[in-house]
Order: C-alpha cells, then structure tokens, then sequence
C-alpha cells in the first residue's frame, strides 16, 4: 500500500504492501478482503476485514499473518489520518516480526510505515531512528528491492526537508529518484512521488526551473501510469500552481487549482478532505493576488471549515495556520473586522497549543 498523507505544499509518504504468498485460509481471505476496500477508498469497511482477519490469524497462530495485517490497518489508519492509532498498530507487527527469523523485508517494509506515521507527527527524530533500522534490514538481508530502497531514501529526504536541511534532503531524494521503480498497483508509490518531493526542495531553495521541470515530469509520469483523472494527479497539479503563484503567473495557477478541485470532487473519497483543503487555500491565494476579494473569501471559507476540523493533525497545522490568516485579511479587506478579529483569536489560540505540545513531547 501507498499513503498520501500530504499534497500541495507538503510531501506524499508512500507506502508498500506485504505480500503473503500460498496462503487461502480464512484470514488471508478477510485480509485480501480488506485490502479490496482499501484500494476502492471504503476504509470502514477495510478497518472492520482487517480487523476479522487478525482476530482469525490469531486463533490459527499465524503471527506472520497478524503482524502483516497489522500492517495493513495501519495504512488504513494513515489514511484517515489517524496517526496515533496507525503508529499503535505499526508497533505491535513490528513486536511480532523481531520474534520472527528471515522476515527482514517484512520488517523493513512495517518500519518504514511506522516512520510515515512518525513524520506525520513531526516526531522526526523517531521517524529517523525508524529508517535506520528499515535500512539495516535491507542489509543484513543484503535485500535488492527498489520499492523498499527507493521508500528509505525517499523518507529520510522528506525528513530532513522538514528539518530545513535541504542539501541532505535534495541528495536523498536525487538517489531515490534514480532507482527505477515498477509500480503494479495505483497505491504503489512510483518515480513521480519522488519527484514531486524533488520539485519541492527545487522550489523552496529558488531552483524554480528545476522545480517546474520536475513537477512537470511527475506530472506526465502520473498521467502515463493512471491516467487524466486519478486523485493521485493532484499533487503535482497543486505543487505547479504553487509555483506559479511565486512566477506571479495566475492565470495558469488558478488553472491548476481548478484541475486539482475537479478531480478530488470527481473522486469523492472522504479521505482526501484535507488535500481539499490544501488546493482550496492555493486557489484563494490566487484570487487574492489578482485582487479578487470576493472569490477569495468563497473559497477560504471553504478552507477554513475544513482546517477546524483537522486540528488535531499536527502535520497540517502549518497550513492551517495560513489558512486562517489569509482568510482573516481578507475578510478585513471586504470590511468585516469583526469576523477577522475571531479568526486572528482563533489562530493564535492553535499557534499557542502547538506550542505547548511540542514543548511537552520535547521534555
């Protein structure tokens, strides 16, 4: 499986599945089960088959089977955006596979989801640690698999991104993308989610034609793979209106938001809510450029709704903060000072909370 935990000014984190092969008892079933929901975005009833298919390895004892299934909850979890619960899971297959000898691919596999987890959490120091031990399993099992390479590098890249430290992230991210990658299923993270982290670090270090070349790259390698119309368009859409909003180029901007704003609405899935979110801040910090208040407002208010229930997602909370601001000057430009008031309250009030939590964790 692939996790999209980020889009638009932030990183995908993509994950892949563990295979398990000659099995067809009960519990292989529920999971295949599971996995299918998983796939179609239904992760309710993915979570309720996974679920089953633990519970039925376990009374079997086939604590391989429950430790990859655990696994698998866990990108569900991840893509609900319920990260405590996801690492929860991820901890108790990674407790299972160390009991387990010759299963080092499995393990690196479930360490690398636990450091997606860990990212999102912005406990970056874990995340580390856990790509550590993913790497030292690939060679003490001298294992040659590209998917599982090209995640470490890719993870660590993204890391150091957050960290500031972009020299180190753009030299991870340069080796993943080398790595020749033959995605089978559309969750498989593929050579355009390098890229697209790629084009970020361009851009954040005033690379902006490297940027846009490579955001075009994953742009044409995402089309080529899925198809015009999949969610997983989105990313390399929304980072190019990014872009073009620093070249002061709107018009193409707001073509891209749009585009980005078509499909997630075309695909309907609940999980993508905050990629919504994401596009919907570009598209008003477009119309704001072009002084068009009033379209602006629209669409931050719709940005706004969707940042106050996503609170609790400390990844998010940089660009929820931005929402929040933008839409307080706005509303101030179309003479609403009251309205901007509560909101300039409302977002000092989350500013201080994070505060706090990352005070907190750091003792």
């Amino acid at each position: 499986m692939k996790t999209k935990l980020l889009s638009a000014s932030c990183f995908g984190i993509c994950l892949t599945v563990i295979s398990v092969a000659g099995q067809n008892n009960a519990s292989s079933s529920l999971r295949k089960a599971g996995l299918t929901e998983y796939r179609l975005g239904h992760y309710p009833q993915a979570e309720l088959f996974l679920k089953q298919a633990i519970n039925a390895a376990q009374e079997v004892n086939n604590p391989y089977e429950v430790a990859i299934t655990y696994s698998d909850l866990g990108d569900t979890y991840q893509e609900e955006m319920r990260l405590q619960e996801a690492e929860e899971v991820y901890r108790a297959s990674v407790s299972i596979l160390l009991r387990l000898p010759d299963e080092s691919r499995a393990l690196a596999i479930v360490w690398r989801h636990l450091a997606a987890t860990l990212t999102a959490k912005r406990d970056y120091r874990e995340a580390l640690a856990a790509l550590d031990r993913a790497s030292k399993m690939v060679e003490k099992a001298k294992l040659v698999d590209p998917q599982v390479n090209a995640g470490i590098l890719n993870g660590k890249g993204i890391i150091y991104f957050y960290q500031g430290q972009f020299g180190k992230a753009k030299t991870y991210l340069t080796r993943a993308a080398q790595i020749k990658l033959i995605a089978t299923e559309p969750q498989d993270m593929g050579s355009e989610d390098i890229l697209n982290n790629l084009g970020r670090v361009y851009q954040s270090t005033g690379e902006v034609q490297k940027a846009e070349q490579t955001y075009k790259r994953a742009l044409e390698l995402a089309e080529m793979r899925l198809g015009p119309s999949k969610p997983n368009l989105v990313t390399p859409l929304t980072n190019l209106g990014t872009l073009c909003i620093d070249l002061k180029r709107y018009k193409e901007a707001e073509a891209y938001f749009q585009e980005s704003l078509r499909i997630l609405e075309q695909s309907g899935t609940a999980a993508d809510e905050y990629r919504v979110m994401e596009v919907l801040h570009g598209l008003g910090k477009t119309y704001m450029k072009e002084n068009d208040q009033v379209r602006a407002e629209s669409v931050l208010r719709r940005a706004a709704d969707i940042a106050r229930r996503n609170q609790n997602q400390p990844i998010l909370i940089p660009e929820i903060l931005h929402i929040l601001d933008d839409y307080s000057t706005v509303l101030r430009d179309l003479w609403n000072p009251v309205d901007a008031d509560r909101l300039s309250a409302e977002a000092q009030r989350i500013r201080a909370a994070a505060a706090f939590t990352v005070r907190a964790k750091s003792k």
